[in-house]
């Protein structure tokens, strides 16, 4: 058991007494594993832009609702005229312009680094993207031509989707006048 233990320890350069220096620690925005995943990790990141634009476009409309929220608390306590500057034209321009762009930038910093800085999150990705690389995916060239496996595939969703609308539209409106012959008739 001693043995075990004493495996699993490991020596640094700089522990060891050999006098090299010791690594030199990565920064906070270096990229895990530059290259790899690049498809995955773009579309995760284009994604948590999109998100990053609904979260600055709700700012930019919704930030009105934190203003009246603090004014009403702070009219309560009497300090209510600390937040008179908000209520001016160019003051509700600027903190809705500034902090949708803020807000934006942040979501942006928050995805590149969760994207591509956390090793676990990258290799994740990683690993995500080597498996997309495995997958035989149907054959669309060219795509044009009814002969492809793609159309093929496209006929049979559109007539699945139909028939299921059908179905439930069937359903749904024999349901509906049994509950009205039911509950609705005097």
């Amino acid at each position: 058991m001693a043995t075990a233990v004493s495996e699993k320890k490991s020596v640094s350069p700089s522990a060891s007494g050999s006098g090299s220096p010791a690594a030199p620690s990565a920064g906070a925005l270096s990229v895990h594993k530059p290259g790899e995943g690049t498809l995955t990790r773009l579309g995760s990141f284009g994604m948590a832009g999109a998100f990053g634009l609904y979260s600055a476009h709700h700012w930019y409309y919704g930030w009105t609702f934190l203003r009246n929220l603090g004014l009403r608390m702070l009219d309560a306590i009497g300090l209510g005229g600390l937040l008179d500057w908000s209520r001016s034209p160019g003051g509700v321009q600027l903190v809705g312009t500034g902090g949708a762009v803020l807000v934006f930038g942040l979501m942006l910093l928050a995805a590149y680094h969760v994207i591509y800085c956390r090793p676990r999150t990258a290799e994740f990705l990683v690993q995500t993207d080597g498996e997309l690389r495995k997958v035989t995916w149907p054959n669309i060239t060219p795509w044009f031509k009814p002969e492809t496996q793609v159309w093929g595939i496209t006929y049979v969703i559109l007539i699945v989707t139909f028939a299921l609308t059908v179905y439930i539209f069937l359903v749904d409106y024999v349901l509906n006048l049994t509950t009205h012959w039911m509950f609705y008739q005097p």
